[in-house]
Order: C-alpha cells, then structure tokens, then sequence
C-alpha cells in the first residue's frame, strides 16, 4: 500500500532539516541569520512535500462498503489486488481504502471467512477515487476458507483431503456459554461430550471417533495460538466421583475461530499424541482503525433440574405422612432446602484497534456465581492480551497471553458417604449423620467445605517471515502454567460421616508446565500455471512437567486451616516429565485449481519409548478433487449441485505410553521411621506408542444454488499396537507389565447439513443438523485374558476381545430349568456401552430486520447404558428405585424380588437423550438510535442453556458421564445422585464506543 504515514514524513522533515542548514552553512554561515534559515526550510520542505503529492496526483485510489447479503456491513473483509499484491482490511463499518494505485484496470476480490469470494474488475484514474462496493454472499461449503490445522500452513479448504471442522466467530457469539467444552457441544459432528455435574469447575469428557485405547485419557490435545495447553480432565480429588477439569477454565472470551480434527489423517502432523485428535484455538486479533472500547455486562439466574430426583416423599416417605413426626410434609425436602436458585454476573471490557503496522487487542472479564448447591459459590477473574506488529514489509511478529484466577467451593458429591444428595434421595441421611430428623442429618451434612483455586498463566510468540511470495517460514514458542490448590476439611463434628474424632484436613496441590516450540517453513514454486506446488517442512516440540502433592493432617483445632497447626501430617508427592518431538515434511501438488493431492511424513521420538524404538514414522496420502470446478459441470449439473469437492485421505497417528512405564522401577515406603524400597514396575525396554491409522472419504457439496450444504465423510481406523496389561510369570514376582499386543477398530459416518429455508431481503431462516455413528471393536488381545476397567457390586465395564471397549456386562437374572420363571443369576454381555454409539444436533438461525436474531440448538444421544448407584444404595433402606425383577425357585415358587447384586441390569438405565441445549434472542440496536449516543453498535440478548431434557427415564441423567474408570481411561456411564447442569437464563448487554 502506498501511502504516505506520519513516521515517514518525520523522517523527511529530519533528513531536510540537516540537508538545510549544510546548505545555509556552506552559502555564507556569517551571513546567515534565523529568518532567512527558516524561509529556506519552509522553501525545502514545501519542494519535499510538492514533489510527494506530485507522485501521489499520477496515482487513483479504491475504496468502498462491504456487506453481507441480508445488508449487514462486515469488518475484516480482505479486499485484495492480486497482480499487485496489495489490499486492505474493512473496518468496523465495512468501509476499505486502498491508495497509491497506477492507472489502469485491475482484478479485484474480497474474501471473507464463511462467504463466497467476490471478483470484480475496476478501472483506476490518475487522481481520482474510485468507488467499489461489494455484496458477498454466505458460503455454506466454504471452499475459499482458509484453515491451518494439521497441514502445517495455512491452506484453503478446496485443498484439503481430509475433514478439519471450524468453530466461526459467528457460532462462538451466539453461544450463550463460557467454556469451550460447554461451546463443542451439538458443534461437532461425531463427537461426544458429556457434562460430569453441575458443580463449578468441572469439564465435560470429550471423545471423538470412538474409544483407540484401553489406557489414557480420549481427550483432545488442545493448543491456543500454536501454544499446546493442559486438557487433563481429572486435575484434582474427586471426593465423590467428579474432578475438576482444566477445560473448565479455557475460556471463550476473545476466541476467533477454533479448529478441529477428530483424529486419522488430519491429525498426522501431530505424530505420537494425536490418535484422539486435535483442537486448536486461536484468539481475536485487533483490526486497523481508531480504539474500539466493548463493553458486556451479563446478568443471569440458576435453576436446578429435580427431573431425576424422587425426593423424601420416596426416600423418607413414613416420616413425611406422619403428622406426629418432626419431618411431616417435608416430601420435597430436596427441593426446598438443598437446591436454591443460582445468580451469575458477568462482566467483560474490551479494547482493539491499531495502526496500519501495529494492531491490539486486550480484555478483562470478572464473574461471580452462587450455584444452585450448598457452597458452590465460584469466581473469576481473566486478563488476555493480543498484539501484531509489522516490523518490517516481510517480517510480522505477534504476542499472546492470558491470565485466570478462578475460586470455587464444593460439596461432597456422588460415593461418598458425605454426598447429602445421595443420602437424602435414598434414605441415607438420618443413618450416616446419626441424627433424629432431616434439618439437622442436613446440618451435618454441609458441614465439610471443599475449596479450589487454579491460577493459569498462558503465552505465545510467533513470528512469520516471508522475503517473497515463493518462501514464507513461522517460529512460535510459548509455555502454559496451571497450578490448582484443593482443600477439604472435615471439622470433629462431623465424626459419624468421616470416621475421624479429632477433624481431618487434605490438600491436593497439581502444578502444570508446559513449553512448545514449533517452525514451519513453505516453499510454494511454482505458483503459476496448470500445476503449482507447496512444499512444507518443519519441526515441533513441547515439554510437560507435573508435580503433585496430597497431604492429610489430622487432629485440629477448631477452625484451623493450615497443616502446622495438625497433629499428624501424612503427605505425598509425584513428579514427571515428558519430551515429545518430531520432524515432518509435506508435499502438495494443485493440478488445474481443481485437483490436489498431498503427501507427508513425521518421525516422532518421545521420552516414554523403550530404549529399542527410536523414532516413529507417521505417513500421510490425501487427494482432493473439486469437480465442479469442471468446464462440463456447469451446463450438466449446475442448476442442482453448485458445488461439489470429492476427498479421501489415508493418515497415520500415535498415543504416547504414560511416562516411566518403561523403566525398571521401585518405590521408597515408610517403614518404622526409615524410607525402604520396594518393587514398583518392570519395564519393558521395547515399549512403543500405540498407532492409529485411519482411511477416511467423502464428499462436501452445495445445492440448489446453495440453498442446502452436505458434508458426508466415512472413515474406518485401526489402533495397532495397543497397550495392554500383560501377566508375567508367577515365578518371576513382577505382577503385570504393559505391553503393545492389542488391536481396537474403529468405524463410522459424519453428516452436516444446512439449509437455507427462506431468504427474503428482510427475512433469513436456516436450518442444520448433524449426525455422527461409530462402531466400537477390540479385535485382538494379543492373548491376554478378559478383564473389567471398573468393578461395580453387579456389572462391569470388561474389556473382552470381539465386544467394544468397557462394553457392559451385567448380573442378568434367567431361567435355569425351562419353567419360563427366572431362578437364577449370571454375567453377561448386555450389547451396549456406557458412552452413545449415535449422536447428532439439530440448529435453527432466524434473522429479521437485519437486527433480530434467533437461535437454537439441540443436541441427543443413543446407544449408552447409565449404571445407577443410587438404586442399589436404596435398596438396602428397603426402597425399590428402579424396577427389579421378581425371582421364583426350581418349583415356581415366588421368593420376592432379585437382589441389585443378581438383578444389575435394573441397574443399568437407559442412556438415551435429548436436550434442547441453548435458544437465544439478540436485538441489535439501529444505527439511528446509536448516532446520537456515539456508539458503533449495540445489542441486548436473552438465552436460555439446558432448558429441557427428554429422556426414557427419569431415574439417572443419560447425559452426564459420571464416574470415571480405571486406568486413566475415562468412559463414564456410572452415576449415584448426580446433579443435572443447571438450567440457565442470561440477560446480557453489549456496547462498543
């Protein structure tokens, strides 16, 4: 761009300002005196000045508006000049200027994320502007987007072979949710994310493709602005069943786009840890213009959801009938005296803006919350910072970070004897508290606090250096820090809960380090003509430190909350750490700009591989075919499909083993005041990553003058190598041993549709839906015999080769001897999982006026069995919660009904569900009532989250994921008395000066 800024005219004016007083000096220096040395400047400078505008009068100039095709303007459209390589940005009122252009005609495009690039020819005139408005039109295939995900480089997505699906700024400002596990939810085709609870500080289990380990967590890897983050969904004690979860505390604020890639071929790049896939976010840059000030303040209230709750009008039910007991006509005591109305404020200031070679954007956001439980009350306070800078015409450099201080507290929750859900649903309370009626069993009760706070520190650099338009290479580095406190103190009072006379005190301290360091480079030749090629090279590496430490005090003073005031202290203290690095190079060849066909590898070395391994090798194939780019297809086709892209991708990918399960090891136990080791792991000096290789094809396509949009893929993968626990010989003493012996396979469908139901000029109505099915198999053990993932009083989650991983197998009652009455009781296979086989959403986008939006979604799940602990607790205060079976004997006689330990398949509740998960109603405010008020815009919305759930039983949420298994590996699918999200109503405002 061609411009003359203010930094180059200071420059002139000190460069005149020598050049006149050398020239003044060498004249006569005698002579001269201060008029006359100022006319000659004033002379100089004009000459200087005259002589810029002379260049700049033999120039023209462009500019224009850019709006979307409902007439709203659209900020940070990229209006481009491609034979002169030179453009500009729309600001916030969609308006561009592009200076400094020779006369003469020239192709120009705007091209904007989610619309269709628009190409026009303009004529430039010396001296004169130019006016150029355009109208773009939504790209519901969006072919031109331009995604980075998994390819190392920024690349359009008619390029790509494999699925990478985009999270748009758009669907994030819609969303009425703070997390980003809360934002995947009904976003993702073929995945599944399941909440664990409704208490603060909790993250959802994410999976996508199915399950590809026995071993380890299924969640994601996570990178903010090339930075790889924590994603542990388990980073403190449970107390109960629920953990708090790192996701809890990545934030939406100030996110412009997430990326997603659900494992296999997209995910290769990544190398040994992305066989769950991989979510990369990247955060809100500021634009060219004047400081922009946003302001939202939120505002909302917390409804419990009792729909899975009988209450004590069930639990205590001759107590509350009885009008000579203290507790008569407490049946819905739950309801009353447990769960309470939750208030949340929110509120967020924002400032962006920037020069033409420096760009900014910075926020701050506080929160407060009360809960919808006893001592759920939570905090909030985050910083986050974006600067760009362009520090020489090839050489951009950015910064990133964000600071969050988040402050909640709990109650016990789910197993533990001290959860008062659990012990008031099933008729637990007065019996553990030890006390003669419900108020005071509920005084007991709360009397243990549960409280948390997690500091997270997280910065990225980058710098992106381009010399011409054949090389262009990007350096990142960046560290991520979480450190989480947990403390619960059992107070002497409540003895008959925890067992503990003198109150009991532990600390659960998690500290979290990361560093990652990554260079891309691109060598893009030729870049002209029917065939062009980019070749990209790069290395990546990030270390991972964590530390634990769990102490228990015992014997405190009344309320002391410090381990030196304890009288005995018992701690313990972890430590580990992992190196992760590889190399990769990746070819992509375009044929004709309709055909592209890429191929890649990565060598993958990791600290957690035997010392016989060395680097692994993850190759990558992929072709993409954009057939309606075809001169044919027109005339054919055109009318029906508009656009069509054919794609299929092979791709290799890893999951790392748990740091130290190679080596030969031994633990140091307290043993009479002295420290003695003993045996702790054999080591197996050949042990590998798990690999997982995935074939995946499909199609995306627009129709009917991108009326409807389909995005079909079919994938089939295969873990090889997978961990299992093997048995060592008896004689040898070393117990069990990990070993790469399995093989698990993975196949399913992805389907996104959208479709534009009414497009008028003051009316826009779209409709979506998606659906995602996997089949689940461990197809060789490798020899190992069967063996369970977690152990319930009557069903287990097995692992057994020929059924899916953690597959149900159950207590089921039967008939022994033909009479057609069951008498008798065995394991077996139930045919289902505890986590959905189907999943999908359905969306609904309503625009009117250009300033009325409305929005909603829902998302479901089937295929998932829930294990219901609540019931079988019931059962021992002499309450049937969920329906048994009736048992006979050999002679048909009627002995009552099954106990839940030979009747577990009562217990297993059906998981099927559906939830309409958020609506929302946005007003944004006309400019004429903004021009008065100087504002740039404004809007107020209204939206509710949770607001209804549908479900063939009301015993258990299907939703939530529970109780995690063994062995690091989290299915969920087992719940006592779990609190539902809440359901949630938010009134925000927004204003930006």
């Amino acid at each position: 761009m061609q411009r003359l800024r203010v930094i180059d005219l200071l420059h002139r004016f000190r460069g005149v300002f020598a050049y006149s007083r050398i020239a003044f000096y060498d004249l006569d220096p005698r002579a001269m005196n201060s008029y006359w040395y100022l006319i000659g400047l004033l002379a100089l400078l004009c000459s200087v000045v005259g002589t810029e505008a002379q260049a700049q009068s033999g120039t023209g100039t462009l500019v224009g508006e850019v709006v979307s095709s409902s007439g709203d303007v659209l900020p940070g459209v990229n209006v481009l000049i491609p034979a002169e390589n030179q453009g500009a940005a729309t600001d916030a009122e969609g308006r561009y200027r592009i200076e400094g252009l020779s006369p003469g005609s020239y192709e120009v495009q705007a091209q904007f994320v989610g619309f269709r690039t628009e190409t026009t020819t303009v004529t430039i005139e010396a001296g004169q502007e130019t006016v150029q408005d355009f109208t773009m039109r939504e790209d519901l295939v969006q072919m031109d987007e331009v995604v980075v995900t998994g390819l190392g480089q920024s690349v359009e997505r008619r390029k790509l072979s494999a699925d990478v699906g985009v999270i748009s700024a758009n669907d994030i400002e819609e969303a009425p949710v703070s997390s980003i596990d809360q934002l995947l939810q009904g976003r993702v085709p073929g995945s599944s994310i399941r909440a664990q609870s409704a208490q603060p500080g909790q993250g959802a289990l994410i999976n996508f493709r199915g399950i590809t380990s026995v071993f380890g967590s299924q969640t994601p890897v996570i990178y903010i602005d090339g930075v790889r983050v924590d994603n542990n969904s388990g980073t403190s004690l449970s107390f109960g069943g629920e953990s708090t979860s790192a996701l809890s505390d990545l934030l939406t604020n100030d996110i412009e786009r997430i990326e997603i890639t659900k494992g296999g071929a997209a995910s290769t790049l990544y190398g040994s840890d992305a066989a769950n896939g991989v979510i990369q976010i990247f955060t809100r840059r500021g634009q060219e213009g004047e400081p922009r000030v946003t302001f939202r303040t939120e505002q909302g209230a917390d409804f419990p959801v009792t729909k899975f709750f009988r209450d004590t009008g069930f639990s205590f039910a001759s107590a509350v009938e009885d009008p000579d007991s203290p507790d008569f006509g407490r049946d819905s005591f739950i309801a009353d005296e447990i769960l309470d109305t939750g208030y949340t404020q929110n509120y967020y200031v924002g400032v962006s803006g920037g020069s033409e070679s420096v760009t900014y954007n910075v926020s701050g956001r506080a929160q407060n919350g009360t809960g919808v439980q006893p001592n759920n009350e939570n905090t909030l306070y985050a910083l986050r910072g974006n600067v760009q800078t362009e520090v020489a015409s090839d050489l951009n450099v950015s910064f990133s970070g964000a600071y969050t201080r988040s402050n909640f507290s709990r109650v016990n929750n789910g197993t533990a004897i001290a959860d008062p859900l659990t012990a008031f649903e099933v008729g637990d309370a007065k019996f553990f508290s030890g006390q003669g009626t419900l108020d005071e069993a509920l005084e007991l009760f709360l009397l243990p606090t549960i409280k948390e706070g997690v500091d997270r520190f997280t910065l990225s650099a980058s710098g992106t250096y381009a010399p011409s338009d054949l090389f262009s290479s990007k350096l990142t580095a960046g560290i991520d820090s979480r450190v989480n406190e947990q403390r619960r103190r059992n107070p002497s009072a409540a003895d008959p809960l925890t067992g503990n006379e003198d109150g009991l005190l532990t600390r659960f301290d998690r500290n979290y380090k990361s560093v990652t360091l990554e260079y891309v480079g691109t060598v893009s030749y030729p870049r002209e003509g029917r065939i062009i090629s980019d070749f990209t090279f790069g290395v990546q590496g990030f270390r991972e430190d964590i530390s634990t430490i769990l102490g228990e005090g015992e014997t405190l003073i009344p309320g002391s909350e410090n381990f030196g005031e304890a009288g005995s202290v018992i701690a313990q203290e972890t430590q580990s750490e992992i190196f992760n690095g590889g190399v990769f190079v990746r070819e992509q060849i375009g044929i004709d700009d309709r055909v592209f066909i890429n191929a890649g590898l990565r060598l993958d070395g990791n600290s957690s591989f035997g010392a016989n391994i060395g680097l692994q090798a993850y190759p990558s194939l992929g072709v993409a075919y954009t057939i309606s780019d075809e001169p044919f297809w027109g005339d054919m086709f055109g009318s029906v499909i508009t656009e069509l892209k054919l794609r299929t991708a092979y791709g290799e990918t890893g999951k790392f083993p748990e740091p130290f399960a190679r080596d030969f090891s031994f633990q140091s136990t307290a043993f009479r005041g002295n420290a003695a080791p003993r045996f702790f792991n054999p080591g197996n000096e050949d042990l590998s990553p798990e690999r997982t290789a995935t074939l995946e094809g499909g199609f995306e396509g627009a129709f009917f003058d991108d009326r409807f949009a389909l995005n079909l893929t079919v994938y089939a993968s295969r873990t090889s190598a997978a961990l299992f626990d093997v048995p060592e010989p008896p004689t040898s003493g070393l117990g069990t041993q990990l070993r790469n012996i399995g093989e698990i396979q993975n196949r399913g469908i992805e389907i996104d549709t959208d479709a534009t139901i009414l497009a008028r000029d003051n009316v826009r109505w779209a409709l979506g839906a998606s659906y995602g099915y996997v089949k689940n198999e461990i197809t060789d053990m490798g020899g190992v015999p069967d063996f369970n993932l977690s152990t319930t009083v009557s069903a287990q989650q097995r692992i057994s080769e020929g059924e899916p991983v953690g597959a149900w197998r159950a207590a089921t009652p039967f008939d022994s001897n033909g009479d057609g009455l069951p008498d008798a009781s065995e394991r077996r296979f139930t045919g289902s999982t505890p986590y959905p086989n189907h999943t999908g959403a359905f969306t609904s986008r309503l625009t009117i006026n250009e300033n009325i939006s409305i929005f909603a979604l829902a998302d479901w799940a089937t295929g998932a069995e829930v294990f219901d602990w609540g019931s079988h607790w019931a059962q021992f205060n002499g309450l049937v919660r969920a329906e048994r079976t009736t048992q006979y004997d050999e002679d048909g006689n009627e002995l009552g009904l099954f106990s839940t330990e030979e009747d577990g398949v009562s217990l297993l509740q059906n998981g099927d569900y559906l939830k309409i998960r958020e609506v929302s109603v946005s007003y944004r405010l006309p400019d004429a009532f903004l021009e008065p008020l100087r504002l740039s815009s404004a809007s107020v919305s209204l939206a509710g989250r949770n607001l209804f759930t549908f479900s063939r039983q009301d015993l258990v949420d299907p939703e939530l994921a529970g109780i995690t298994s063994g062995g690091g590996l989290q299915l969920g699918g087992a719940q006592s008395i779990t609190l539902s999200p809440p359901r949630q109503v938010r009134l925000s405002l927004e204003v930006t000066l």
